[in-house]
């Protein structure tokens, strides 16, 4: 069995970016648990079981056409959260994947997984122009190991317009979400 160490300066840096760290003694375990936080990360249907908000949701992916998947996220994916956000029936939401990116290193000494979202109105009227020119809610996830220390570090790219608005962003709790993403079954 391992041991691990949670590191004393988790949960927040400021109200923009939440960090959790943990580190694995066991060298011949940390490579596994790595594998199951890219997991959790990369498969959003799971955030299903995370307690992520203080309301009732659902999460559901859909590939870039529209139809639903239940595969690792990827580039061009989307994110439908049916939410009961203020107690008089379902709302949806729509979080587009911008961007997934993988990273190792040639000696296997550090390894990342990075996704870009990002909150939009109706993904059927998703055009270039809006896509470029978007403020409204984005938000990026990087999972890190180096050596034996995994990290997630979650940073809201845009808090000024998420606190004006009545985003989606603002019912989600980062520090659940960063914890669960690190939990060692």
């Amino acid at each position: 069995m391992s041991a691990i160490l949670e590191n004393q300066l988790t949960p927040t840096f400021s109200p923009t970016r939440f960090t959790q760290v943990k580190r694995i003694n066991n060298n011949n375990e940390v490579n596994s648990f790595y594998s199951d936080c890219v997991r959790r990360l990369r498969n959003a249907p799971q955030w299903n079981y995370m307690s992520l908000l203080n309301l009732a949701y659902k999460i559901t992916a859909h590939d870039s056409m529209g139809l639903p998947v239940n595969r690792e996220l990827e580039k061009g994916d989307y994110l439908k959260v049916i939410a009961d956000t203020d107690g008089k029936g379902k709302r949806f939401f729509w979080l587009l994947v911008d961007d997934v990116q993988h990273q190792k290193e040639l000696d296997l000494s550090e390894e990342s997984v990075g996704i870009m979202l990002r909150e939009i109105e109706n993904p059927n009227l998703i055009t270039e122009l809006s896509a470029i020119n978007a403020t409204k809610g984005k938000y990026e996830l990087h999972l890190r190991r180096l050596i034996n220390t995994i990290s997630i570090d979650v940073k809201i790219i845009n808090q000024q317009t998420i606190d004006q608005s009545k985003s989606f962003l603002n019912y989600f709790k980062w520090e659940a979400f960063s914890k669960q993403i690190l939990l060692q079954l």
